[in-house]
């Protein structure tokens, strides 16, 4: 058998802002400034509504550049110094003493991890490498039975606790986390949480498509966030809808911007936890709102793995959470399934 691999990363957003807000220099102030530029492995744009002083503006990049680059100094595992390789790397059973902000990332994994059944897992990071979506993959290939339970032997969200203090205890010296599936949506709260800081009102942050938003944009309604139709293509933006958002996350999984074909079979980078292999279903992308972006981020993952039925039945429970899933017919065909309260808490209205 010679296998044809091809491997599409990330190239546009999951998620695209439909109204786009421009600078312009009036009197020593920024009005409507937008900015951005790159972290975790992708790009970070914020928008402001209304006028801002140069000299504060200023400061507030630096601030929000300074927090990104601490995000990833702590939870990166590209990076080979940073807090997450260090534990991965360590064979220790002893506690390993980290940050709070990389505690409380863990510790809300470990959460969503029991609350999904196992649907979301943090310490996937063998699997994800076996089967090249992870930072110390060889090669992109759809890997054996075998090779599979020798990496999933190897994980497990039980075999990891956060203490008090801060330190993480692992039971397993192989155990190592993987963060992709929560760490950008911290990320993002982390610059709102600057931005109010700053005690501005009106105010929209992205990080790979993982979304807050705050306020009115500068039309005065709600920021419009638009939902991408599922597509192979990076270069189609074509929207499915549009939700309308002041105040709360968005937050969308899919399985068309980062997977693997072998033998004219499409897998996922999305793995099942509980199977060790690539989730292959008719789930297409799954989008949550919810208050903050973290949990956005880490359920849209979950809901995921999940699957239509068993997820919107979850999110039912889930006090302020909202889902809805695009599932692919055999034709290749898009249609949409909603939680009882999406459409009213995000507006929702379809794509023209």
């Amino acid at each position: 058998m010679t296998p044809k691999k091809v491997k599409q990363m990330l190239f546009g957003l999951v998620l695209v802002v439909v109204l786009g807000v421009g600078g312009i220099l009036r009197s020593g102030a920024i009005e409507n400034p937008t900015t951005g530029g790159s972290t975790m492995g992708t790009g970070y744009s914020v928008k402001i509504s209304g006028r801002i002083n140069k000299k504060m503006l200023k400061a507030l990049n630096l601030r929000i550049k300074q927090e990104l680059a601490e995000v990833n100094r702590q939870m990166s595992t590209w990076d080979p110094e940073s807090e997450i390789s260090r534990f991965n790397h360590s064979g220790s059973l002893d506690g390993f003493q980290c940050s709070e902000a990389f505690a409380k990332v863990v510790r809300r994994a470990l959460e969503l991890s029991g609350q999904s059944g196992g649907a979301f897992d943090p310490t996937l990071q063998p699997l994800l490498n076996l089967w090249g979506f992870g930072s110390e993959a060889d090669e992109s290939k759809v890997p054996t039975d075998a090779e599979v339970a020798a990496a999933k032997a190897r994980t497990g969200w039980e075999k990891l606790r956060v203490d008090a203090d801060s330190r993480l205890w692992k039971t397993d010296p192989e155990l190592s986390l993987a963060l992709g599936a929560i760490a950008k949506g911290y990320g993002v709260d982390a610059v709102g949480a600057i931005l109010k800081e700053f005690g501005l009102e009106d105010w929209f942050v992205e990080i790979g498509g993982e979304v807050l938003a705050h306020g009115v944009n500068p039309d005065g309604v709600p920021w419009r966030i638009g939902i991408q139709l599922p597509t192979t293509n990076p270069m189609d933006m074509s929207l499915q809808g549009i939700v309308h958002v002041d105040h709360g996350a968005i937050a969308t999984s899919g399985d068309y911007r980062n997977y693997m074909e072998e033998d004219g079979i499409v897998y996922s980078h999305i793995l099942d936890p509980r199977t060790g292999r690539a989730v292959r279903s008719d789930t297409a992308s799954v989008t949550v709102s919810a208050p903050d972006c973290m949990d956005a981020d880490g359920l849209a993952t979950a809901l995921f793995v999940m699957g239509a039925d068993d997820g919107i039945a979850w999110v039912e429970t889930l006090d302020g959470v909202e889902t809805m899933f695009l599932v692919r017919d055999p034709n290749g065909k898009i249609s949409e399934r909603f939680s009882s309260g999406f459409k009213a808490a995000t507006g929702y209205t379809p794509a023209q």
